[in-house]
């Protein structure tokens, strides 16, 4: 598979980004971990990559452009990593929260029988010794063997698989897989479900591009549509449905200069 950058294909890119100087509306959506940001085993330790920062200030600053994370953490989580910045939009949970631009968070109710799995699933492996290893999330629950040995991550991956697989059975639960770990959560709202909602919020000649890392992020790049640019970032190549692959942190930090300086003339 041919490396697909910002240098090998300048013009889907030149297309995109010619649009987007003349569009009187125009979103960045973006994922946060893997995406803005390295992994970490302390996840709060897992803060932008240096530039990020200051270069979403500069797009927020413009008339015509805006910012939304989306992201499987939850959204208070997002918005304390993005400080200082503030006023941006976050749907959290892959979505099933949403923080506004003011602060205020909204969180979608879950179905009982999905809120009662969630609960066995997690008392099984507190069962187990492995809360410490667990995510909490709104909708969901995350098993993260980052940095761990490789015999150790394949005895958590099957420990889970085997505990988790009955509890999906009449619920809307599913297993997915991400770097550094698996996770167990409903199947609807996902990203693209954020990304349409979005989208539809917009006018219909926007501009609209969202950046993402793992699996989660392939219902976003399918619901960004063909106007729109789906990136994939991340150091390695993997088969996906977005169109552009970047590598963070430079051809991340490439990309957002070049939105500032289609949407920020001055």
């Amino acid at each position: 598979m041919p490396e697909v950058t910002l240098q090998t294909q300048p013009q889907r890119l030149r297309e995109f980004f010619a649009d987007l100087a003349s569009a009187t509306h125009s979103r960045l959506l973006l994922d946060y971990d893997g995406t803005l940001a390295p992994f970490r085993q302390q996840r709060m330790e897992a803060r932008p990559y240096d530039g990020v920062i200051e270069r979403l200030g500069r797009i927020q600053q413009a008339p015509t452009s805006g910012i939304t994370m989306i992201s499987g953490r939850p959204a208070t989580e997002v918005a304390t990593l993005l400080q200082p910045l503030s006023g941006i939009e976050i749907r959290g949970a892959h979505g099933l929260e949403l923080r506004t631009a003011e602060g205020e968070l909204e969180q979608m109710p879950l179905d009982d029988a999905d809120a009662d799995a969630l609960r066995t699933a997690r008392n099984q492996l507190e069962g187990f010794g492995m809360i410490t290893a667990l995510e909490e999330k709104t909708g969901g629950l995350a098993l993260h063997w980052r940095e761990q040995p490789t015999h150790a991550t394949e005895q958590m991956r099957a420990l889970a698989v085997r505990l988790w697989t009955p509890l999906i059975a009449g619920t809307s639960l599913r297993l997915l897989s991400f770097d550094g770990g698996l996770e167990l959560r409903v199947t609807r709202p996902h990203k693209g479900d954020a990304v349409e909602a979005i989208r539809q919020a917009l006018p219909c000649d926007a501009r609209v591009a969202y950046l993402g890392d793992d699996a989660t992020d392939e219902d976003a790049f399918r619901s960004i549509g063909t106007d729109g640019l789906a990136v994939l970032v991340r150091a390695e190549y993997r088969a996906t449905a977005a169109s552009i692959w970047l590598r963070p942190p430079q051809e991340l930090l490439v990309f957002l200069d070049a939105w500032i300086a289609a949407t920020c003339p001055w």
